[in-house]
């Protein structure tokens, strides 16, 4: 009985402690570099002062072949300098990226699609579906986290951008 016991509180101990390292809301978003589509070096921090929108998205994702053309629709109602999408593909395969985005007739200027092949970006957010989307505030802290993708998303992401802006 004592193994039991001991052997739950150890794996307690060790989710409590792995959950402390991932992405939390009202806490600063963990910073990271990733390379865009053209190989150039993207750094979360070369957003600052601007509402950032994180999204974990992958081509195998079908939710994901609705949100991408929506929140590009979205973020290209902000002006540049205010917000931003950094679109973060969790893909393998860069054919694969390229593939589905050769589905997408137009991406905003404000959205940048960026490459996370071996996964250390998403696990440092701890995106526990596909797709996730984090919602930072000008001074890096997230303030809104969404599992998933439901019809009503756009119109939620308005009105949270609306009371990060201001």
């Amino acid at each position: 009985m004592k193994i039991k016991t001991f052997t739950l509180l150890f794996i307690l101990i060790i989710f409590s402690i792995s959950l402390s390292w991932g992405a939390a809301f009202n806490e600063k978003a963990p910073d990271f570099t990733l390379k865009d589509l053209s190989g150039k070096a993207v750094n979360l921090k070369d957003f600052d002062g601007k509402v950032v929108f994180i999204d974990f998205w992958a081509s195998w994702c079908t939710p994901c072949r609705v949100e991408l053309p929506e929140i590009s629709r979205f973020i290209s109602q902000y002006k540049p300098d205010e917000a931003v999408v950094l679109a973060i593909s969790i893909d393998k395969k860069r054919s694969n990226v390229d593939d589905f985005l050769g589905n997408i007739p137009t991406l905003s200027k404000n959205l940048h699609i960026l490459l996370d092949p071996d996964s250390k970006v998403v696990s440092s957010y701890q995106a526990r579906a596909m797709p996730t989307s984090f919602v930072i505030d000008k001074t890096g802290i997230i303030r809104h986290i969404h599992f998933g993708y439901k019809e009503s998303d756009p119109k939620l992401w308005i009105e949270e951008f609306s009371g990060l802006l201001k």
